[in-house]
């Protein structure tokens, strides 16, 4: 009988796996919207831009690279509000209509102008994306697989940063955005069958729905073994929702809901995680991968660089979602940190001697292998685990409204880092800025350390117990 059981529920996972997969796609497309500046970026500044206009200046550079971070602060008080208001499906489904008019723009337009208002809405489609992907997994999974799963997000988001890395290189300006311009779509396509989150329909009152949606999601069947399973995980749901406030209060979140110690404490880590993902510098590494290469002296082509870092991105994205369940979430996130540190200090340090004008030609290859390395790392552990964490210590009640203040802040702070990176590289030097990406690192795995407990494998009311009475391990 055991042999069987373990065998539907590798079934179970399968199934959820394969779901997860399907809702990651729009994911990849964010991916590529987010990859599509470090190929194209050096094209636009050139005397070969696309635009009628010309050659973009500096200025409207860092501009068009900064823009997204503004629309997505935007959107993730749209997409906040919209998660609660018509649930997790329908707000999911709507993040690929600022996608599919980011590629139109990008295909179709001829001014910076339109490049702006591109990248606004791009912003406007990562908000939903980084805030909903992650709900939606973390309400569909089991406790066992939920890291497995909520590790997905980024694997599909290098991946398609990595789409955009090559196509950038090899194809043209307008024929990349004609082609991925149908990945949006596709994900409407496949998504619309999907169905909406157990736990959100339970608030709603919905528990008749909420158990189709369980059975379809796990793949239970008729069998009395199956309904005994069924009736076991939704009285665990009732259960857990049970401890919020009647449904008539639960359509009405505020400040309020954030006074138990436990949602207080939360929120405050999720803003010091989402900051310190920021501060770390890699998603600003990943905007400015081709200038960075250029500018660092490596002997590698710079688009060509920029593929390589983006491939071992996704190794290292890939092993997270390998190691994420088997591995205690605190010692993956604080060792990743550790060493980011390290290839970012390494990377800094060359950057220092070639600024001195120490010869560093027998050693120009530690740019492309300390970036990789860097990128690799923090894949496994840093980057993903900071998204995997934050929606599993907000209680389910603010998991909506504090996810959309996590994410909110993170754009905020994402915006001041890629758009004053470059002029952090002018006042301190491209060394100077991967010391202070080093020190951040550092401060990361501490952070971890002694303020975040464990939660892998753990269900959502253990880890609000942990929260309330300080437990680490």
């Amino acid at each position: 009988m055991r042999p069987m059981f373990t065998s539907f529920r590798d079934r179970i996972f399968s199934k959820v796996q394969h779901k997860a997969c399907a809702a990651n796609i729009i994911s990849l497309s964010l991916g590529t919207a987010i990859g599509w500046l470090s190929p194209f970026l050096p094209l636009l500044i050139s005397t070969d831009s696309p635009l009628d206009q010309g050659p973009v200046t500096d200025v409207q550079a860092t501009w068009i690279a900064s823009l997204l971070c503004i629309g997505a602060f935007g959107g993730t008080l749209l997409f906040g509000w919209s998660a609660e208001k018509f649930g997790r499906k329908a707000s999911l489904l709507a993040t690929a209509v600022p996608l599919i008019c980011f590629w139109g723009c990008v295909a179709f337009g001829t001014t910076v102008e339109v490049l702006y208002v591109a990248r606004l809405l791009a912003g406007l489609g990562a908000a939903g994306v980084f805030l909903l992907v992650p709900m939606y997994i973390t309400e569909i999974a089991e406790d066992r697989i939920r890291g497995t799963l909520g590790s997905f997000f980024i694997l599909f988001l290098n991946i398609g940063t990595l789409v955009s890395f090559v196509m950038g290189s090899y194809l043209s300006y307008h024929m990349t955005a004609y082609i991925l311009f149908t990945l949006p779509i596709v994900f409407l396509v496949l998504f619309l069958q999907f169905p909406e989150t157990p736990q959100y329909l339970i608030r709603r009152n919905r528990v008749r729905d909420a158990e189709s949606s369980l059975k379809y999601l796990r793949g239970y069947t008729s069998t009395p073994d199956h309904l005994e399973m069924l009736r076991s995980e939704m009285d665990g749901l009732l259960v857990q929702v049970s401890g919020e406030k009647d449904s008539t209060e639960q359509n009405s979140i505020s400040l309020a809901d954030f006074a138990p110690p436990s949602a207080r404490k939360a929120l405050l880590i999720g803003l010091v995680l989402v900051s310190l993902n920021q501060l770390s510098g890699c998603f600003a590494l990943i905007n400015y991968t081709a200038q960075i290469f250029a500018d660092a002296g490596s002997d590698l082509d710079p688009n060509m660089a920029a593929i390589v870092v983006g491939a071992i991105q996704i190794i290292g994205s890939y092993g997270s979602t390998i190691i994420v369940d088997r591995c205690p979430r605190k010692h993956l996130y604080i060792v990743s940190s550790f060493f980011a540190a390290i290839g970012l200090f390494a990377m800094g340090t060359h950057g220092y001697l070639k600024s001195q004008h120490v010869d560093v030609s027998a050693i120009n290859w530690i740019p492309v292998a300390s970036l990789s390395f860097v990128i690799f790392i923090a894949s496994v552990g840093l980057l993903p685990l900071t998204f995997v964490i934050l929606s599993e210590i907000l209680p389910p009640k603010v998991r909506g409204l504090g996810g959309s203040i996590c994410t909110a802040f993170l754009w905020m702070i994402s915006f001041l880092v890629v758009k004053y990176f470059p002029v952090m590289v002018e006042l301190i030097g491209l060394h100077g800025c991967m010391w202070v990406f080093s020190a951040v690192c550092l401060s990361a795995g501490l952070f971890n350390a002694i303020f975040i407990p464990e939660t892998r494998g753990r269900s959502i009311e253990q880890i609000i117990h942990a929260m309330e009475n300080n437990i680490k391990s």
